[in-house]
This record gives structure tokens, sequence and C-alpha cells, in this order.
């Protein structure tokens, strides 16, 4: 076996992490899917399915920020732990398309995205860092913040309570829905910019405000190289 990949293969090992073993899901749901066409099945092995990969995702983009920096780290994380909401909205919204403006399939697949960014959004706002303030605090009596990401992260999310308010309070004040539409459109190309202007102030131009000092998780040196953790996150 290559050397190279010793690192890629040590992660999927079963040995080294029993969650591994639910990787048989995949052939599984592959075979549901595309042989038997039991989209029951193929639905509930996705399920089984999705679980290592999104620890094995979580493992990859560690191991990035050992070798660049947190904050890489966790833009990494954050853009590939919402994969499964990205891939829905888009497949939803390539599906209204195709069935038109005025379908009730349309409407369906837009409810479905609605919901799905709603949840995302509740989950990791709530559940998400909930479970990192409990269980912070069960461990440690005193906790600490980086107030400068605090603060950025804190304007961002302000930014994008109100992009969606604004609309929503249009709407039922009676506006027009083409108004709406337009409003709701050039809401979304702000936050788009905003997020992107965060990211340049983040990772470039102030990055050593959000650089973290010492070792955040016990886990000092690398366990793969770049090449590996990079090809088992794609």
């Amino acid at each position: 076996m290559s050397e190279a990949y010793q690192g890629l293969i040590k992660a999927i090992n079963p040995k080294e992490s029993k969650l591994n073993f639910l990787l048989l899901a995949i052939p599984v749901c592959c075979y549901f899917a595309y042989v038997s066409k039991d989209e029951t099945s193929a639905f509930f092995t996705s399920m089984v399915a999705i679980m290592p990969l999104a620890f094995l995702m979580g493992h990859a983009t560690e191991e990035i920020a050992l070798r660049t920096s947190d904050s890489i780290g966790g833009l990494l994380n954050a853009t590939f732990g919402n994969a499964a909401e990205i891939i829905i909205c888009v497949l939803a919204l390539r599906t209204a398309y195709k069935a038109g403006a005025d379908s009730e399939t349309a409407e369906v697949m837009i409810n479905i995205v609605q919901a799905s960014l709603i949840g995302s959004i509740l989950g990791n706002l709530l559940l998400v860092l909930g479970l990192s303030l409990l269980w912070g605090g069960l461990n440690h009596q005193k906790q600490t913040f980086n107030q400068p990401a605090l603060s950025m992260n804190g304007s961002l999310l302000l930014l994008a309570v109100l992009a969606m308010l604004i609309p929503a309070a249009v709407d039922i004040g009676g506006g027009a829905s083409n108004s709406i539409l337009q409003l709701s459109r050039y809401a979304s190309l702000v936050l788009l910019v905003m997020y992107g202007l965060a990211l340049l102030f983040q990772l470039k131009t102030h990055s050593h405000i959000f650089a973290t000092e010492g070792p955040s998780d016990g886990h000092d040196e690398p366990s793969m190289t770049n090449k590996d953790a990079w090809t088992l996150l794609i």
C-alpha cells in the first residue's frame, strides 16, 4: 500500500473509530437507489451513511486547520458542514424552475428550501451553540471568547436578521409581490457582499486579530498529510 495515503486509510479505518463501520451503508444506499429503485430504503440508508461522512468531513477540516489557521478551518467547516442544505436547496430550486412558477410542485419545492434554511439557522444558532456552551460549562468554571470574532459574527447575524425581517414586514403590510421579490433579491446581494467583506477582514486584512494562541483541543500535530486531508474533504 502506498505510503502517500496512509493517513487517509487510517482515517476511514473502523479500528480507529467505530463510526466508520457505518460507511458500509454507502454501497447499500447506492443499491437501493439505482438497482432496486426502493426510494424509502435509499432514504434511510442515506441517513445512516451521512453520519460517518460528516465525522470524516470534520476530521479533514481539523487537519487542514492545523496546517493553516483556525479561521480557514472554521470557514471550511461551516461551508462543508452545510453541504446537505446546499444540495437540497439547489436540487429543489432546479425542480421548481423546471415545473414552472405557478405549479403545485414549485410551491412544494420552495417550501422545502425555506424549511431547510430555517432548520439550518435554528440548528446552528440554538442546538450547536447551546450544546457547546453547556458542555463547556460542565468542564470549565470560566469560559472565554474571542471578542473581535464575537462582535463581527454578531454584526453579521444582525444584518441577516434584518434582511429577512424587512421583506417579511413589507409582505405583512400588504406590499406588492413584485416589490417584495425585488427587495428580497437586493437584500440577498447585500448579504453576499457583506459576507465576502467579512471573509476578507477575517482571513486577510485582520487575520492576526482572530488567531488563537496555543492548541485548541490538545491536538498539536497533524496526523495526515495536507494532500490526504484535502482528498478526504473533497
